[in-house]
């Protein structure tokens, strides 16, 4: 626990920035629906094993958006400072089947976190078919080598966990302190949904643009939603987002389409490049370096023309990126509905080192999903991963412990996460990804009511607080230091270059 307890506070502190915001004027009217659709009728299409969803976990709770002039990100919800626990308990917990909330006296709350950190830091519980990760090693160890060597580009995909950016921002800080800070990567275009944010970033938009991508069953025409399945369009000049970061690179990512409208690029008031997305439909990116330090980009429209932004892009010279591709309430099926073509074009350009696959959450609370049909479904999706990034091994995150509501004042634990995470881990097997399994690391079946006891889980018992997504984080990010060791150790890799 020395090197996880090590990490922690300077995790908490990094995450705890959030994304500060320019205010903007009007809220848009993709920020909230009735009903949230899901990714199995994105396409009016059924997968094996796909029948009617069932109610999807709702995201964290976040501030109310404002009415002003413009559509801005809110900051980021600060965690709570992370705690050192002197003592650890010896005793594993078992969880009963069912629990009713109360207060945690403090002795017994300092017991539970040192349940919990206890099975953190447990070696029994680490990374399944780590030697997938080899390539991804080598890349590391390439950068302590030579630091300026080059970038190693992580991608996240997953639901509100993801979308948070708590758990991704906090890898993002430990890879980056280890490893080196590459910058913040892709982020979605402007600000397409309430409580989005990338830590580290500020962000921006009129009121002129349609999203599409958020709502699942709202994909456009083909699904021409890009490299993380959002986009934001508009027909009208004057249109902008603007993305503030550190950086000494930006790329910006748009759609290439008949008639398609002309838009300018700024680096504060100056222009960068004013470019046509006129021709026939493929993936466009325009990328450029800029002078190191921070900035503020704009990219705007000119003329009544459809324009359709598909992501931007800020890097440092070298290091890591950890980049987080999460919507609220998705699904792993969602990314299947996305035009792959268009998709591959961007993510080749990207040249990711490792995908990292976040779902479960969403599909643990539907019946209707079998473990057979779901296992079909997570083999189609790894295949395309490997067809969108063939150089990229997979790491696959199984999802957290969760909990649903057992009377008006208890919670019992989801057993429907079983069967999600044996078709996860056999698909894993078969197709040499590597595999953690999350809700075993917090502490097994009914583990998330003592991280809620002790406030590290939310109150509806799903999602985590900053300080608990801290803490999954650094947990983690030591189980893929151990077999990064055990890799140059097994390999004797010598100092000045990899094998």
């Amino acid at each position: 626990m020395s090197f996880r307890r090590a990490w922690v506070a300077l995790v908490t502190l990094a995450v705890g920035v959030g994304a500060a915001s320019r205010v903007g004027s009007q809220i848009p009217t993709q920020t909230a629906t009735k009903k949230k659709p899901t990714a199995a009728t994105a396409s009016g299409k059924k997968l094996a094993g796909q029948v009617k969803r069932a109610p999807q976990a709702k995201p964290p709770a976040t501030r109310k958006t404002v009415k002003r002039k413009t559509i801005a990100a809110r900051p980021g919800v600060k965690p709570a400072t992370a705690k050192t626990v002197a003592a650890r308990a010896a005793t594993p917990h078992a969880a009963s089947p069912v629990y009713a909330p109360g207060a945690v006296p403090v002795a017994g709350r300092e017991a539970t976190i040192g349940r919990i950190t206890e099975s953190l830091a447990s070696t029994q519980v680490a990374i399944e078919g780590a030697a997938a990760l080899e390539p991804l090693f080598a890349q590391l160890h390439q950068l302590e080598v030579d630091p300026q060597s080059g970038m190693v580009r992580i991608l996240q995909f997953g639901d509100s966990h993801t979308a948070a950016d708590m758990f991704t921002g906090a890898m993002r800080t430990l890879f980056q302190a280890k490893f080196g800070d590459g910058g913040a990567g892709f982020s979605y275009p402007g600000y397409p949904f309430a409580g989005y944010r990338i830590h580290g970033t500020r962000r921006a938009q009129s009121v002129g643009w349609t999203v599409l991508g958020t709502h699942f069953r709202d994909l456009g025409e083909n699904a021409l939603v890009g490299m993380g399945g959002v986009s934001l369009s508009t027909s009208l000049p004057g249109d902008w987002v603007s993305l503030e970061a550190d950086a000494t690179a930006l790329e910006v990512q748009y759609l290439i389409q008949p008639g398609g409208g002309e838009i300018e690029i700024y680096d504060g008031d100056t222009l960068l490049k004013t470019v046509s997305t006129d021709g026939a439909v493929s993936a466009g990116h325009y990328d450029t370096p800029v002078a190191p330090g921070p900035h503020h980009f704009e990219v705007r429209t000119t003329e009544y023309a459809p324009v359709r932004l598909l992501g931007m892009v800020t890097e440092q010279p070298a290091g890591v990126t950890y980049e987080a591709v999460g919507l609220n309430g998705a699904e792993a099926s969602l990314i299947l509905h996305w035009d792959e073509a268009l998709q591959q074009t961007l993510m080749a350009q990207r040249d990711v080192a490792l995908i990292v696959l976040a779902y479960g959450t969403n599909e643990a609370s539907d019946s209707n999903w079998s473990e057979e049909g779901y296992a079909a479904m997570f083999r189609s999706l790894i295949e395309r991963c490997r067809r969108l990034a063939p150089k990229a091994p997979i790491l696959v995150l199984g999802p957290a412990d969760r909990e649903l509501r057992s009377g008006r004042r208890a919670w019992t634990p989801y057993a429907g996460i079983d069967r999600i995470v044996r078709a996860q881990r056999s698909v894993c097997r078969q197709l040499h990804c590597a595999y953690w399994d999350q809700r075993a690391r917090m502490g097994g079946l009914g583990a998330m009511q003592q991280w809620v006891s002790v406030g590290w889980g939310q109150a509806d018992h799903t999602h985590f607080t900053g300080e608990g997504y801290t803490e999954l984080a650094s947990a983690l990010f030591s189980d893929i230091v151990q077999q990064y060791n055990s890799y140059e150790g097994k390999f004797g890799v010598a100092a000045g270059g990899v094998r």
